[in-house]
């Protein structure tokens, strides 16, 4: 991807580990010489400690990347001056905390409003992780409350970034969560009998987009040009059959929407076994998800 193109980035997790630092560096090197970054610390804004991740993360650039950043805090009282700061930034990173939280903020702040500009006008460097992630397609997972509160699975509206390109995702990050041990922890802690049951309430022309832990999809907002990064895959499932597409893995947006409405096949995708369950047709490139046994934590990095 060339210098000064805008750019969309969705992590899985990690966004602050040393596994993820030789990839946010790929994404300084095309911005401008001292340029404006910006920390939205709004999913997390409502814990205590949101000062100390909040400078957690400041040093984590500052170090590892050699990025000078300065945060939008959850809790700014001039709404108008945060928007500002966010149109004009040249790189803005959102990660950890709750989705649901920061949905309910960025609307009433209309901060949605701004980021779906940025991808609209292909503006900037936009990196959106973990929970942040979570709120970025046109629906999205209230996570903290299915796990922690024991509220029916639902999907709130999302800020629907990835509408801008035409794609209709729902986005979970935390795809392939292993933390459960025994019990399925998949999917960003619902587990298959959640997703199972949540994904049929979605629009047919719609599908789950699910990124792995420490692996992104990076979004070429000039070149119309996606790529999958890290130590996993990207996978779009659409009524229980999914496609898993590689690292490494190049392909135009025209073929990810393909692969959003369930018409399309991913070059490089992962093959996956046959097995009785599923479809004879897509054998080399689709498979089922088979059933786990129920979910755990939220969604946080």
């Amino acid at each position: 991807m060339d210098a000064a193109r805008g750019i969309l980035a969705l992590m899985g997790s990690g966004e602050t580990s040393p596994t993820m630092v030789t990839l946010h560096r790929e994404l300084a090197a095309h911005l401008r010489h001292e340029p404006r970054a910006v920390i939205l610390e709004t999913p997390y804004g409502f814990q205590v400690n949101r000062d100390a991740i909040s400078a957690g993360a400041r040093e984590y650039f500052r170090r590892s990347v050699g990025l000078t950043t300065v945060v939008a805090p959850d809790t700014d009282p001039d709404p108008d001056g945060v928007r500002h700061q966010l149109r004009r930034a040249d790189w803005v990173f959102s990660g950890p905390g709750s989705p649901s939280y920061a949905l309910g903020r960025w609307h009433t702040q209309r901060v949605g409003e701004i980021l779906h500009e940025r991808v609209r006008r292909a503006h900037g460097v936009t990196v959106m992780a973990s929970a942040a992630a979570c709120t970025v397609g046109f629906a999205a997972l209230p996570v903290y409350e299915v796990y922690k509160a024991g509220h029916p699975p639902v999907w709130l509206d999302g800020l629907d970034l990835t509408g801008a390109l035409g794609l209709r995702v729902a986005v979970i990050p935390h795809y392939d969560n292993a933390e459960g041990g025994t019990h399925d922890t998949r999917f960003c802690y619902l587990g298959e009998p959640r997703l199972a049951a949540l994904e049929h309430e979605l629009p047919y022309d719609s599908a789950v987009l699910g990124i792995d832990e420490h692996t992104a999809l990076l979004i070429d907002l000039d070149t119309s040009l996606a790529r999958v990064w890290g130590r996993g895959v990207m996978t779009v499932r659409k009524r229980g059959v999914s496609v898993p597409v590689g690292a490494g893995t190049v392909l135009t947006l025209d073929q990810l929407r393909d692969l959003v409405g369930g018409t399309g096949r991913a070059p490089g995708a992962i093959p996956a076994p046959r097995t009785a369950d599923t479809p004879g047709a897509g054998a080399r490139t689709w498979r089922r998800t088979r059933a786990g046994n129920g979910p755990v934590p939220y969604c946080a990095a």
